[in-house]
Parts: C-alpha cells; structure tokens; sequence
C-alpha cells in the first residue's frame, strides 16, 4: 500500500487526483503501463470505507514491502498530503533527509512553499517524550518546523501537554470507529480557557498552517508547582535525604488540577528556586537547599540538590541513577506566577 505509482512512466500521487480522476483511473487501470515504484509490480488503484486513495500491488507480483502503518495512519498522513498539495505545497511522504551532521531522520510527511519547510509527523504508536524530543531536534538542526500528532483517546487528550512547547508543537488526534471521523485537540478554546478544543482533524490542521492556532505565554498567570521525590542515602553522610528528581507544573480545570509541564531542578528560574528553599517546605519534605554548588565531576556549578544534613551535593548523574518512580514522593500544590525568567514553556491556543 502506498501513495505513489509509475503510470505511463510519469510519477502520481494517489492524493493529487479528485475524486472524479480517481474512478477513472479505477476504469481503466488495467489499460495502462501502471507500476508499483518499488518493484515494478503492475499497481492496481484502491479506495477504502475511511476514504484514502491509495495503490496496492497486484497479486501477482511477489513483494513484500510494506509501510507497517494502519489505515488510520494513512488516513491522517492521506488528509494533509491532500490538504498541502491542493494549497500549493510541494509535499514528499516518507521524506528521507539528514542533519548538518548527517544524522538521518524520516518525515512522514515534508513540505516546501517559498522557502518554508514544515515536516508533520503521526504517531499512532506510543512513544517516549524522550523519543519525540531526541526526533525532533533533528528536525530543529535541520532548519525545519515540524509538527506532531499524537494518537490518544478523547479521554486523555490532555497527556499531549507533557509533551508540549513552542519547540514542540505536538497535538492530539483519535478517530470515532463508528463515524470514522478524525478529531483533533491538543489547543486551548481561546486565550482565557482551560478547555481544549475538540475539532475535526483537517479544520485543526488547516487553522494551525493559517496561524489560528498559537503558542503564547501569559506573564504573571498563576499556575501550581509540585515537587516530585525520592528518598536516597547521601554519599557522604550516608544518612537518608529527599531529593527533587522533578518539578511538575498544573493549572486549574474543571475544579481539578491538570499537569502542563515537567522541569528539572537545572531548568529552575531564580524566583521558584529561592521559594522551594522556603524552611518550612525543607522541614517537612526533608530536602537540602537547592542552590548552585561546583561539580568537580562537571567542572561547573549549577543549580543541584543538596544534602538535607549534610549539604552535600547530590549531583545530576547521581539523581539520574538514583530515580524511583513507584516510590516516588510528591509535595502539596505551591501556587506560583509565571515570569519571562520562568523556563516553563506556554500553552498552545486555538483562536479561530
């Protein structure tokens, strides 16, 4: 399966055709010299119930290849190849490139117009936040603004902010197996909501390339911090102390609390670093002051956790090694203002 076929040795998309070219190419398919580019299997022109346009190989042909995508994938990716192509963009599924420093990545889908490149990824498998990001400064090395969209179910369209910021545009997406409809959230209703827009999937992506959806950062927007711990020994003083593996950022939705944002103790501002030193936060939670301390390991300061006897540091590399997320310790809700120190990213708004 694919968008791509040979026909009367000239390169055709499956989504550069109408709907009225597409029937007649069905016609009549099996008069022209029709390849699949792969392999030059003869390519025969399909349709399925979802709507996607698309070749398939005949039977007779003996490769394997495929895209190991579902046709929900290609249905996403079908949608905004469509859309890109019929707005003027030269656009290239399955795009093959490579950083300055020849570190190749894949674009499910890669766009040019002018001189703007945009690439857009579906993810409908589950991927790590580490994965997503280590893809997508690829993309950012590579000088191009590339988008995600993240299969999730409308019950958790919310997981998309941890992933989140400007660096990251990444919104969520799930498809109604009844109605076969495509929706699209991940972007609040206006600049004063705590509500996500539920859409349909093209009308998102099409508002996002006409920059109806934004990313902005509200000063002074009150938000809520937490503190995420584990309980280790201290290197030196080998007595028990808390430290902080994560600072975890909320704001208020429909009278609960829902997580934007995940900080390390490094990305810390000035301000929300001297208010975790507060005693009585470092009394109950049992934590060292969390403050710049040299690293002979690092051959640098910055911003660690300390001993809560001692004071020691406990550095970076230790913590990383040290972490236990089922025993992990979690503070009460610090409200806090956001400032232009804080390295917090903003949230993404639909404003159309």
């Amino acid at each position: 399966m694919g968008f791509l076929s040979i026909i009367e040795n000239k390169e055709i998309y499956s989504f550069t055709l109408n709907n009225e070219q597409w029937m007649r190419l069905k016609d009549k398919y099996k008069n022209l010299s029709m390849f699949m580019p792969c392999c030059q299997t003869p390519a025969i022109p399909k349709k399925n119930k979802l709507g996607t346009q698309f070749f398939v190989h005949h039977p007779s042909g003996s490769c394997d290849f495929s895209s190991g995508e579902s046709r929900e994938h290609q249905l996403c990716k079908y949608l905004i190849l469509k859309y890109l192509h019929e707005n003027g963009w030269d656009v290239i599924p399955e795009y093959r490139g490579q950083t300055p420093t020849d570190e190749t990545w894949i674009a499910d889908i890669y766009a040019e117009k002018n001189k703007a490149k945009i690439a857009i990824e579906i993810q409908w498998s589950a991927q790590s936040i580490e994965e997503t990001k280590r893809r997508q400064e690829k993309y950012i090395a590579s000088g191009i603004r590339a988008v995600w969209f993240m299969r999730t179910t409308q019950k958790n369209k919310w997981d998309v902010l941890d992933y989140q910021s400007y660096e990251l545009p990444v919104f969520s997406i799930w498809l109604n197996k009844e109605t076969y409809q495509l929706t699209a959230s991940g972007a609040f209703e206006g600049r004063d909501s705590y509500n996500l827009v539920e859409i349909e999937f093209i009308q998102f992506f099409e508002s996002l390339m006409k920059g109806a959806v934004q990313y902005s950062l509200k000063p002074n927007s009150i938000r809520f911090m937490q503190l995420a711990m584990n309980t280790v020994e201290c290197w030196k003083c080998k007595r028990p102390t808390n430290l902080i593996m994560d600072i975890n950022y909320f704001i208020h939705h429909e009278e609960k609390l829902t997580k934007i944002e995940r900080l390390s103790i490094e990305q810390l501002s000035q301000p929300h670093s001297e208010l975790i030193n507060h005693p009585e936060l470092l009394q109950q939670y049992q934590y060292g002051f969390v403050i710049k301390r040299l690293s002979k390991t690092r051959g640098e300061a910055y911003l660690s956790n300390g001993c809560f006897h001692c004071d020691a540091i406990q550095g970076a590399h230790f913590a990383h090694y040290e972490r236990d997320e089922e025993n992990m310790l979690f503070s009460k809700y610090i409200e806090v203002k956001i400032d232009h120190e804080t390295k917090i990213d903003g949230l993404w708004y639909y404003l159309k």
